[in-house]
């Protein structure tokens, strides 16, 4: 073994000299064609004994049972003069293509390659897609194709392109590792996934996904799928005259409804074909459908770029308006029922200065029992404006524009000096006083609920009550709570049995009611009228 290594640094000294000489030729200003071959035959010559010595170092250095550390340089160190005689001989190749009749004068050949360095191409893996077949192959038929390197080392090649534990990798290692198996192997690859009968296959049955898929794509990925499709086909051979009859009326059917009807109407249009087959018009058609869409995108993100696309930053600046609800949002339910599914969602009010409930302070029926010093000292104390109820501010800092329905003055009624005492016990709340009525029995926990309400007056002879009235527009009937109906001495005329219709469709069992006629007025007496269950009567 040490006479074969000496005999193999003798001949890499040579190689390496005659590679220094070409590299210098190959270098000069004025090159002839018959010194570059001659050079390159010599480096041909000493590149052939150099691989025979390295081949027989190996094999004796398997049988000694070295390390694979030890193996392993070695054969780095054989590869890195194999990789330099192929640079030398692609280089003298491009350079002899200028003039390959006679041995004139060749102008001066400049690496352009040395100029960068580009990274290092890595081979594609297969795994056992047929759909990859195509890319990997294409790649590694390059060294499948190479003479000048060994089929041994094509063998690790094609094993190191193989994905690790996939049907491709189990074949080519079932093969025992020889430069004769190599070719074998590479043939079982080719009939196990490269057939062009199963490639067109599978390709077809891809188009036929495409047809059948629920849901669709956008246009511009449903080209680029078919496009992908397409050209596979014709890498196998199968030219677009053979196969277009079969592939129109698939890609068709792949295509959304609005464009068939534009293509349809397009394509009889059309007068010079240029003896285009109808597959390749549906393709330019769609290919010029999909440029369009881009450039309609590019031109929206062109002018959109300040456009403000979220409505909370709009809203933020805008004034804020309440809503207005109607009675009949009101859920009707059991009192045990605490659900608020339905109801909507209301701007909050503070928390009543009265009873610290949510609940707008001027509905507060806690009040019911105080007199006015009473209400005015917990203002003070809470340091409450008398006008609107609000804390923090005095009544002559208030821009509140409300005004009393009794006096007319720049205050609520339940602070007005003219309301009897007591006059508002009984005023109806829509959360502190869940008022049982057969239409509505509201027990509404929001804090912030508009009705249609007024103030009026009852009266009974010289008794009078002032009392919240709800508007229902969606009721049949008027009622009036038995609290309020004993309270002003109200004598029932009559009575009547009737079942209640609610929201959803619900329907209660028939309950007995007493029919009342009440006087109603408005808060000055401007207006009066009498209510029956049947109709009102003015007077």
């Amino acid at each position: 073994m040490d006479a074969l290594k000496q005999k193999r640094s003798i001949l890499r000294s040579a190689f390496t000299r005659s590679g220094n000489n070409l590299e210098a030729l190959l270098a000069a200003t004025q090159l002839k064609a018959s010194d570059i071959e001659i050079n390159f035959e010599q480096i041909s010559e000493r590149f052939k004994q150099l691989k025979e010595c390295d081949t027989k170092l190996l094999e004796l250095l398997q049988k000694e049972n070295c390390t694979s550390d030890e193996y392993e340089k070695e054969y780095t160190t054989c590869e890195s003069y194999e990789d330099k005689f192929i640079a030398l001989k692609i280089k003298v190749k491009n350079v002899l293509a200028g003039d390959a009749k006679n041995g004139t004068d060749l102008p001066h050949y400049t690496d352009t390659a040395s100029k960068c360095k580009l990274p290092e191409i890595q081979l594609p893996t297969f795994d056992g897609n047929p759909r990859e077949w195509l890319n990997f192959w294409t790649q590694f038929q390059k060294i499948h194709e190479e003479a000048s390197i060994d089929d041994r080392d094509k063998y690790q090649y094609l094993i190191q392109s193989t994905v690790p534990g996939s049907p491709p990798r189990e074949i080519v290692e079932s093969f025992p590792a020889t430069a004769e198996n190599y070719k074998k192997a590479v043939e079982y690859l080719k009939e196990r996934f490269g057939k062009e009968s199963v490639l067109v296959q599978v390709y077809i049955r891809d188009l036929l996904q495409l047809v059948i898929a629920k849901n669709k794509c956008e246009l511009s990925t449903l080209y680029d799928k078919l496009q992908t499709r397409i050209r596979s086909l014709d890498s196998l051979g199968l030219t677009k005259d053979k196969y277009a009859d079969i592939l129109f009326p698939l890609i068709e059917s792949t295509l959304p409804v609005d464009i068939v009807k534009m293509w349809d109407r397009q394509r009889h249009l059309v007068q010079d074909t240029q003896g285009k087959s109808d597959l390749d018009l549906l393709m330019d058609f769609v290919k010029n459908e999909v440029d369009s869409e881009f450039r309609v995108k590019i031109s929206r993100e062109i002018f959109n770029t300040g456009k403000i696309t979220n409505k909370k930053s709009v809203s933020q600046y805008s004034e804020s308006k309440p809503v207005v609800s109607t009675a009949c949002e009101l859920l009707t339910a059991n009192d045990n029922n605490k659900s608020t599914e339905n109801i909507r969602k209301f701007k909050k009010f503070d928390s009543c200065i009265f009873c610290d409930k949510s609940h707008a302070s001027e509905s507060c029926n806690e009040v019911s029992n105080m007199n006015l010093d009473c209400k005015k000292d917990i203002l003070k104390k809470k340091k409450a404006c008398f006008v609107c109820l609000k804390r923090f501010h005095r009544a002559n800092q208030c821009k509140s524009g409300h005004k009393c329905h009794i006096c007319k003055k720049r205050h609520f009624v339940i602070l007005c000096p003219d309301l009897p005492s007591n006059k508002l016990d009984k005023l109806s709340n829509g959360e502190n006083d869940e008022t049982k009525t057969s239409t509505l029995n509201s027990h509404v926990q929001l804090s912030d609920v508009y009705l249609q309400t007024l103030i009026v007056r009852l009266c009974n002879g010289k008794k009078e009550m002032f009392i919240r009235a709800i508007y229902d527009t969606g009721s049949m009937k008027s009622y009036i709570s038995s609290d309020i109906a004993q309270s002003m001495n109200y004598e029932p005329i009559s009575e009547v049995n009737l079942k209640q219709s609610l929201f959803g469709a619900i329907e209660t069992d028939e309950v007995s009611y007493k029919n009342y006629v009440i006087e109603l007025s408005n808060v000055d007496n401007s207006y009066k009228c009498k209510l029956t269950w049947s109709k009102p009567h003015l007077f």
